[in-house]
C-alpha cells in the first residue's frame, strides 16, 4: 500500500474481525486466525461447568444452579472480544457474543419454559466505576433473541475483589454472602436464566443460584459467553 492516501482510505473502507478486533478489509467481518481457530465448545457439554467432556476438570463438584452452558472457552479471540466488551465500552461486542449464546440456547435450553432472564449485578461502587455491566448487556441482547423478558431481580450488597485476582480456593468465600433478591422481586417457583460474561470456578453463579433458590425460584440454568478449562485430557471422546 503506497501514498498516505492510499491507506487513509484503506482505513476508511476497513472493518474490523467481530472476536478479535483486527483490522480487516471491506465486507468481512471474521478474521483468518479466528476463522480456524474459534475457542468454540463442542460435543457434549458438562452441566456443571460448561466445558466439553474432554476439557471437563470440575470433578463432580457441588454447584447450586442447575446446568450452565456456553459456546466458547476463554481463550484467543474470545478473551479479547470479552475484555473489549468489559473495558472499552464495545457494545457491539455483546450483540456478537449473545448470538453465539443464543445458538447455544437452542441446542440446550430449547426445551425449558424460563419465566424471565436476569444476570449476575453490579455493587454500587462497580455502577459508579463502570459505565455498564457488561452481564446486563448480554442478558438484553439474549432477551431480545429469545423473546423472554429480561428483569433487574438481584442486587450485589457489597463490593469484592476481582474473582479474576482471587486463588480458586478463595473464590467461593469471595463472594459468600455478597448477593441477594431485591425486596419486591418475585422468583417465587420462577424458572430463571441467569447470565454472566465468563464461568471461571462457578462460585459466583453457584452463590447467586443459592440465594434465588432460597428466595424460591424453583429453577435456576446459567448461560455464559465463555468458560475457562483444563487443556484438552488425552484419549477422551467427546461425544
Amino acid at each position: 500500500m503506497g501514498s498516505v492516501k492510499e491507506k487513509l482510505l484503506w482505513l476508511l473502507l476497513s472493518s474490523h474481525c467481530d472476536y478479535c478486533g483486527k483490522l480487516l478489509e471491506e465486507g468481512k467481518n471474521l478474521c483468518e486466525e479466528c476463522e480456524k481457530e474459534l475457542p468454540r465448545i463442542t460435543g457434549k457439554r458438562c452441566r456443571r461447568c460448561g466445558a466439553g467432556r474432554d476439557r471437563c476438570s470440575c470433578r463432580g463438584r457441588k454447584v447450586q444452579y442447575d446446568a450452565v452452558i456456553s459456546p466458547f472457552y476463554y481463550e484467543k479471540g474470545i478473551k479479547e472480544c470479552i475484555r473489549r466488551l468489559k473495558f472499552k465500552g464495545r457494545d457491539y461486542a455483546a450483540r456478537v457474543l449473545a448470538r453465539d449464546m443464543y445458538l447455544c440456547f437452542l441446542e440446550e435450553y430449547k426445551d425449558i419454559d424460563f419465566d424471565f432472564i436476569t444476570y449476575v449485578p453490579f455493587s454500587a461502587a462497580q455502577k459508579i466505576s463502570r459505565l455498564y455491566n457488561q452481564s446486563e448487556l448480554l442478558a438484553q441482547r439474549l432477551s431480545e433473541l429469545t423473546s423472554i423478558p429480561c428483569e433487574d431481580v438481584m442486587v450485589k450488597l457489597f463490593d469484592t475483589g476481582s474473582q479474576h485476582s482471587t486463588g480458586r480456593k478463595l473464590r467461593r468465600g469471595n463472594v459468600f454472602g455478597v448477593y441477594d433478591v431485591k425486596e419486591k422481586a418475585s422468583v417465587e417457583s420462577k424458572t430463571i436464566l441467569l447470565v454472566d460474561d465468563v464461568r471461571t470456578t462457578g462460585a459466583t453463579l453457584s452463590e447467586c443460584a443459592a440465594i434465588l433458590k432460597i428466595r424460591g425460584a424453583g429453577a435456576v440454568y446459567c448461560i455464559t459467553a465463555a468458560v475457562t478449562a483444563a487443556q484438552k485430557t488425552p484419549g477422551i471422546d467427546k461425544s
